[in-house]
C-alpha cells in the first residue's frame, strides 16, 4: 500500500478538522440546559441562520451542515435536535466516548419521547450508533434487526421506484393475484413463498419473538418494535398486508 507524503498527510488532517471545526462550541451551547428545557423549546427560522443555508446534502463544515440539519428540523422540538447532533459529532468522531456517554444518557431518560418524536429517519440512526459504540453486545444485536429490517424495506421500495414509470399513478392491487394468495401458498423463490394475505402468521410470530428480547435489554427492544409499529401505519408493504388481513389471531399490530 502506497504510504502518503507529507502534503497528503497535511491535507487530510486539514479535512478532518474542518469536519470537527467548532464541535466544542456546539456542545457548549447545550451546557446547562436540561432535557425538559430542551422539549420545551421549538425549533423556528429565527434560530436559523437562513443565509447560510446550503443546497449540499453533507457540508464538510459542521456549523453549516448542522445549519441546514436545523432548519430541516423547523417545529421539531430542540431536545431531537440536540439528540440528532450527537450522532453528527460522533460520524466526525469528535470525543465520541463522552458524546456516546451524552447519547446514552440521553435514550434511557427520555426513550419514550424520543419514540413518539423522532422520524424514522433518526431512530435508524440511533440504533446504527449503539451498534457501533455500544459495549452491551445484546443492545447491538437486538438494534441490528431494526437496521436490517429498514435497509430491507428501502432496498424493495427501491426497486419498484425503479421499475415505476416516472409520473405514473400508484400501481392497484389485482383482485386475480389477491384471491390467488388469499387461497394458499404461491412459490416464490428458493423453497419460499409468498405471503399468505388475510391469514398469514409469519409477522405475528416475527413480533412475539422481538418481544421475548424484553428480558434481555428492554430500551433497544422499545426501539426495535416502536419501529415495527410505525411501519404498520404507513405507506409500507406491512401497512398493504394489514390492510388485507382478516384474521384476527394472527395480527401483528397494535390497536
Amino acid at each position: 500500500m502506497t504510504t502518503p507524503s507529507n502534503w497528503q498527510r497535511k491535507l487530510l488532517l486539514m479535512f478532518r478538522s474542518e469536519k470537527r471545526l467548532n464541535a466544542s462550541k456546539v456542545v457548549k451551547n447545550y451546557r446547562g440546559k436540561s432535557f425538559n428545557e430542551m422539549k420545551a423549546m421549538i425549533i423556528t427560522e429565527s434560530l436559523c441562520d437562513i443565509e447560510a443555508l446550503t443546497d449540499k446534502r453533507k457540508s464538510t463544515d459542521l456549523e453549516t451542515h448542522l445549519n441546514n440539519l436545523k432548519y430541516q428540523s423547523l417545529g421539531e422540538s430542540e431536545l431531537c435536535f440536540y439528540h440528532n447532533t450527537l450522532i453528527i459529532l460522533m460520524r466526525r468522531k469528535y470525543k465520541i466516548d463522552k458524546t456516546f456517554t451524552e447519547f446514552e444518557r440521553l435514550w434511557e431518560a427520555e426513550s419514550n419521547y424520543l419514540l413518539q418524536h423522532l422520524s424514522l429517519r433518526w431512530i435508524v440512526s440511533a440504533c446504527d450508533t449503539f451498534v457501533d459504540h455500544s459495549d452491551n453486545a445484546h443492545r447491538a444485536a437486538i438494534l441490528m434487526n431494526v437496521v436490517t429490517l429498514m435497509n430491507t424495506l428501502r432496498t424493495y421500495e427501491t426497486k419498484n421506484f425503479l421499475q415505476t414509470p416516472p409520473g405514473a399513478e400508484p400501481i392497484p392491487l389485482l383482485d386475480e393475484k389477491t384471491d390467488i394468495l388469499y387461497a394458499g401458498d404461491l412459490s416464490l423463490y428458493d423453497g419460499l413463498t409468498y405471503f399468505r394475505i388475510g391469514t398469514d402468521d409469519s409477522l405475528r410470530n416475527m413480533r412475539k419473538r422481538y418481544s421475548k428480547f424484553q428480558k434481555i435489554d428492554k430500551l433497544a427492544t422499545s426501539m426495535l418494535l416502536a419501529v415495527f409499529e410505525k411501519l404498520q401505519n404507513n405507506g409500507s408493504a406491512f401497512a398493504t398486508l394489514r390492510q388485507l388481513h382478516k384474521d384476527d389471531w394472527s395480527k401483528w399490530w397494535l390497536d
